[in-house]
């Protein structure tokens, strides 16, 4: 948003359109965050450490509910904001324990800022 902001104030024409809806809140000792929407196949965990629930259809992460524990969050909300295909990734390794390892070895290169040399390839 700040960099569409910036470019827009000095005389570009940019539009902002990764925007999607996400609360955030701790209530009761407990972390709770949602993002995206609710419809689609569900994917639903829960143990003593919270609660997941991963709504997706056509290829693609709708949204997600997590209580408790919800480190990795940011590559759900990720995954949402950019429409990435899950075919393109490891879903039921990103369902279980969200990380960079569940993208191919380029994907991670562009996510971390860096490029691939050759010997990575």
């Amino acid at each position: 948003q700040g960099e569409c902001a910036g470019m827009n104030m000095s005389g570009k024409d940019f539009v902002f359109d990764k925007a999607i809806p996400m609360n955030a809140i701790g209530l009761f000792g407990e972390h709770i965050i949602t993002a995206g929407t609710y419809t689609g196949h569900v994917y639903c965990e829960a143990d003593k450490n919270g609660f997941k629930k991963l709504f997706y259809s056509d290829n693609k992460l709708n949204g997600f509910i997590m209580i408790g524990n919800i480190e990795k969050a940011g590559i759900y909300t990720a995954l949402i904001r950019e429409k990435t295909p899950l075919d393109t990734l490891d879903f039921n390794l990103i369902c279980k324990m969200p990380g960079l390892m569940a993208f191919s070895k380029e994907e991670r290169a562009s996510k971390l800022g860096g490029v691939l040399n050759e010997s990575m390839r």
